[in-house]
């Protein structure tokens, strides 16, 4: 019963980095109508800019990541605006889905380029060991946790509670009718996009001192988010939230029933089923389109 519990809090944690980064994933979709292969490398490039600032410039942690997450954001902001903005408004969206696949090969070369093939090692928040009865677990995979939730909490009072929120949901619902109202759509997906490379530079920095940091840390974080999305349902926020938990224990308790090394092979078998079996996702319902 403790292994249980124990697995379920490092599928917890797991599921937590995979849950930021299908809803980075589902608001760009929702925004801009594109699936954002690159958001994994927003992911690895955070990673990279918390290692900078606080092992390099040896910077606390606590100011380390306030200038990530700023320097992610400028760093999403210029890509929408250099990149994306001139293909917005492509009919069928399949110049934005190529250039985000470029995006994402691009930035991968940098970060080589700039770092190397050598894997880092990111130093722990802390070294604390916390118990709940007789189950140990280190307190990053609780930060880790804890850390998605409070963002959660953060999107929430944005997008229910500010003028800008407010304008970032009359996008996702309906470009033509929020240009109508006065509002900057072009600015919109900016900050949306800023927003989710936010998203994942935050999953990357508190993530990574349980993993390692390479240059292509973010190939494999994509699909698992990718995949979380599909099952929660594509498009979705709720959806999104509950693919990423829901994957992360899965992949853990399917770990234990196999092996750690059939880990992908479990969330990439739960990809497929989704697809054959249930493409609306859990929460997602059948459209309907009339003709």
């Amino acid at each position: 019963m403790e292994n249980f519990f124990q697995q379920l809090l490092f599928g917890l944690s797991l599921g937590s980095t995979y849950a930021l980064i299908a809803l980075a994933i589902t608001l760009v979709f929702r925004g801009m109508d594109v699936i954002n292969f690159a958001q994994g490398e927003f992911f690895m490039a955070g990673a990279f800019l918390g290692y900078v600032f606080h092992v390099d410039l040896e910077l606390s942690m606590w100011l380390a990541l306030p200038l990530s997450m700023i320097s992610a954001y400028i760093l999403g902001s210029l890509i929408e605006r250099i990149f994306l903005r001139k293909l917005e408004d492509n009919s069928n969206g399949f110049s934005l889905l190529v250039m985000t696949i470029a995006l994402f090969i691009m930035m991968r070369a940098v970060a080589q380029l700039i770092f190397g093939s050598s894997a880092y090692r990111f130093p722990a928040m802390t070294d604390t060991v916390l118990k709940f009865g007789g189950v140990q677990i280190s307190a990053q995979y609780v930060i880790v946790i804890c850390t998605t939730f409070i963002i959660m909490a953060l999107l929430y009072v944005l997008f229910t509670k500010t003028s800008l929120g407010l304008q970032l949901r009359a996008v996702a619902q309906d470009k033509t009718t929020a240009r109508m109202m006065g509002i900057n759509v072009s600015r919109v997906n900016n900050m949306t996009f800023g927003l989710c490379s936010v998203l994942g530079a935050v999953a990357g920095i508190v993530y990574v001192p349980i993993a390692v940091l390479t240059f292509d840390m973010g190939q494999l974080i994509i699909l698992k988010g990718f995949t979380a999305a599909l099952l929660g349902g594509l498009g979705l926020v709720s959806g999104a939230v509950l693919g990423g938990f829901s994957l992360g224990v899965i992949e853990q308790y399917g770990t234990l029933l196999l092996s750690s090394a059939y880990k992908d092979l479990v969330s990439f078998s739960i990809l497929l089923l989704i697809i054959l079996l249930k493409p609306n996702g859990l929460l997602g319902k059948k459209q309907i389109q009339k003709v």
